[in-house]
């Protein structure tokens, strides 16, 4: 995903090493419900083996 016309204001680090499918499914839904809930958008979502990574911010007017 481009980042150009965006403003990162953050990120959000889940580990999932060692997780179950579900279980990191459950990790996940409830980090983007608490980013919602704050009103950031989340830009992109980045993986390596241990963690996801969601890139948080806004749109630049």
């Amino acid at each position: 995903m481009q980042l150009e016309g965006h403003t990162i204001s953050g990120i959000k680090v889940v580990n999932i090493l060692e997780e179950s499918a579900t279980a990191i499914e459950k990790m996940v839904n409830k980090a983007i419900e608490d980013v919602h809930q704050q009103k950031i958008k989340i830009l992109d979502i980045q993986t390596t083996g241990d963690n996801l990574i969601l890139v948080l911010g806004e749109k630049e007017e």
